[in-house]
């Protein structure tokens, strides 16, 4: 039995066959091509965050930008992938012969049935388009949104993730996000506030601070954008007098500083002898009664 008897013998149909693998297959295609175009667009969104780095020097803009064109990127992603799944979807309806005008029309009539479950849904969509069109935070970005704080690990459309401090992943409909604290945003405060008996010489105590902010300084090239400022007492308290050292930074560069500042601080109290007092409890005993 030669190739042509044995092909009408089992009588395959080839081109419904590859028909039917055609839209698979395109789809596969499409994905693996759309993997390897996001791994270029990787490299080439460090040349676009270069580009636009070189219009400023400011370095704040700069991260700005960086985290920008990172949004931007994962955003491109899920439309790309939108579009490839509802091409997927046709080529089957067209194998199928189904008419998808129809379909698209009951799908309108569903759609009207279902608006009321759906408006949590199109509210997401539509808050998320806000959040991109008014910069309100960007991935890498740290936030708190309500009773939430951390990393803005990723963002889209419908949901925001963040990674809280601990490592926990908070997901957050867009919906739900009202009000925004965004401490990363153009630039940061380091807040660094320490209390000194009443005792103490407080010009020495500022002079000190002072020294101990420009060695910090010294410590972050780049990253500390405007001379420190030791604004003096702010308070006084019931067991201490309260000064404040206040540093401008980068975005996202604020806790550093601040660890770094308070570590330097205790060091120079203990070699000044600068008295940082604490809570105390002084415990009186009644003398015992005399025995007769």
């Amino acid at each position: 039995m030669d190739f042509e008897q044995l092909k009408m013998h089992i009588n395959i149909d080839y081109k419904g066959l590859l028909k039917f693998m055609a839209g698979p297959v395109i789809t596969i295609l499409i994905w693996y091509v759309l993997d390897r175009l996001l791994i270029k667009l990787h490299d080439k969104s460090k040349f676009i965050e270069k580009f636009f780095s070189r219009q400023t020097t400011d370095p704040a803009r700069r991260q700005l930008i960086r985290q920008r064109v990172k949004t931007f990127r994962g955003l491109l992603l899920q439309v790309v992938r939108t579009l490839n799944g509802i091409f997927f979807l046709f080529i089957l309806l067209d194998y199928f012969k189904i008419d998808p005008k129809p379909l698209l029309a009951g799908i309108g009539v569903v759609g009207i049935g279902l608006s009321l479950a759906a408006q949590n849904i199109l509210r997401d969509f539509l808050n998320g388009l806000f959040i991109v069109a008014e910069d309100q935070f960007n991935v890498g970005d740290w936030v708190a949104i309500g009773s939430y704080s951390g990393t803005v690990e990723s963002f889209t459309m419908r949901v925001t993730r963040l990674r809280a401090v601990d490592g926990r992943l908070i997901i957050i409909p867009n919906g739900n996000i009202h009000e925004v604290i965004n401490s990363t945003k153009d630039f940061a405060v380091a807040v660094v506030e320490i209390g000194v008996s009443y005792s103490s010489d407080i010009q020495n105590v500022m002079s000190v601070l002072d020294r101990c902010s420009n060695d910090v300084k010294a410590m972050f090239p780049g990253v500390i954008v405007e001379d420190p400022k030791v604004q003096g007492i702010i308070a006084f308290r019931d067991n201490d007098v309260l000064l404040r050292v206040l540093i401008k930074t980068l975005p996202g560069e604020q806790w550093g500083v601040e660890r770094t500042l308070r570590r330097i601080i205790k060091e120079q109290f203990d070699r000044e002898g600068i008295d940082i007092p604490f809570s105390q409890v002084v415990i009186h005993h009644p003398p015992e009664p005399e025995k007769s």
